[in-house]
Formats: C-alpha cells, sequence, structure tokens
C-alpha cells in the first residue's frame, strides 16, 4: 500500500485546525488531496453531516486525488513530516465538488449563521438520540438564497450551518477586524459551496448528500 505525502509551504495552521476538529467530530474521517496545478492543493474532509469542507494551502502533493486517514494527515501536519499515511482511497464517499463554473448568488453575515447554529445546538440537545441530532433537523432548510438576476435559488439546510461552526470556518468575537465576517454563497450544477472565512463548506442537493453518486 503506497504511502502518500503532503509538503505544505503556506497554510499548514489552517489546515492543521481543519483536520484536527474534523478528526475530534470522527475518528474515522478521511481526507482527500486536489491538486490544481497551480502550486496550490485544496484538501477536502468528510464529516458526520453528510457534507465536505476543504481547505488551501501552497506546496506539493504525492498524487492527485489520494486520499489519506484525517488522523494520519493531523499526525503528519503536527510533526511536519511530509508522509500522510497510506492510500485510502476507497474510503471517500463519492466524488469532489466541481473545481469551477460557481455561480455565486449572495452573501451571508457570520453572526446570521452562528446565530442558526446556537439555534439548532440547542434544539440537538433537546432532540438527539444516542446517533446525534436527528435526520430532520440536519435537513431542516434555515436559509433560501435566490440571485437577483438569474433567479437562480438554493437551499442551506441545517447540516451545512452546523459544518461551519463545527470545524470552526466563521471567525468568533475576538477575531482580528482584517477577518472577513461574511459566507458567500455559490452554486454549480447540484452542489452549492459556502466560503466561509476559514474554510469550505459543499454540499450535494440533487441527491440528498454526498454519499452516492
Amino acid at each position: 500500500m503506497p504511502v502518500e505525502s503532503l509538503r505544505v509551504t503556506d497554510g499548514a495552521a489552517g489546515l492543521r485546525a481543519l483536520v484536527g476538529r474534523a478528526a475530534d467530530l470522527d475518528a474515522s474521517a478521511s481526507a482527500r488531496f486536489r491538486d490544481r496545478g497551480d502550486g496550490s492543493i485544496d484538501v477536502f474532509v468528510t464529516t458526520p453531516f453528510d457534507v465536505v469542507a476543504s481547505r488551501r494551502v501552497l506546496g506539493e502533493v504525492s498524487r492527485d486525488g489520494a486520499v489519506v486517514a484525517a488522523t494520519d494527515l493531523f499526525d503528519a501536519l503536527q510533526s511536519g513530516a511530509a508522509e500522510t499515511g497510506p492510500a485510502r482511497d476507497p474510503n471517500w464517499p463519492g466524488s469532489l465538488p466541481p473545481l469551477k463554473n460557481y455561480e455565486e448568488l449572495d452573501t451571508l453575515p457570520v453572526s446570521v449563521v452562528r446565530s442558526l447554529a446556537d439555534e439548532g445546538q440547542a434544539l440537538a440537545r433537546q432532540f438527539s438520540g444516542p446517533m446525534g441530532p436527528p435526520a430532520s433537523l440536519l435537513n431542516q432548510t434555515v436559509i433560501t438564497v435566490e440571485h437577483e438576476q438569474t433567479g437562480t435559488t438554493v437551499e442551506i439546510p441545517m447540516r451545512m450551518i452546523f459544518t461551519c461552526t463545527s470545524l470552526g470556518l466563521i471567525p468568533g468575537f475576538s477575531a482580528p477586524m482584517d477577518i472577513p465576517r461574511h459566507i458567500r454563497v455559490s452554486a454549480a450544477g447540484r452542489w452549492v459551496r459556502l466560503d466561509a472565512p476559514f474554510g469550505t463548506v459543499y454540499r450535494s442537493t440533487g441527491l440528498g448528500n454526498v454519499l452516492v453518486f
């Protein structure tokens, strides 16, 4: 089984934070590398909310599309090692989101996202069972966004909001003022994308989740 590697020249701290939180949420989480061909790499992680999140770094990767365990990647980032563990390509649940052709629909203040997440977490504590928040709560549409010119409309469910806050993708009140306080909402085909200040969240809408393609 080949051993994959990732050499990060810029952005290691932010990636380490994302991967560490993903591993804390799900010990079996996977990470996948997309080599953009311009010296940058998008690193995607799975989440228990049936959406994927990513962060972009500069560097080199052993193989475009390689999948490794998030825990192995986090350990490598912690130690500064290039080797990120054995390849685990079969563990990735489907294809990656499209690389381009997204239509930007609107922007949302991070305060709105955080308020919705707080409300959702209160409901989750009240109604969650052994398997976590109920699917009905995660699937609940909390924001509907429509582009003023094109009329393109997307629904943002609570599972995307939970992902933004659980992975620490939006700044807290003490963050420096130069950190953006908004989230961009975009769509490409069946995919909805939320660009937050500290990472991006994707969800496939046409087939319900990212696990079936």
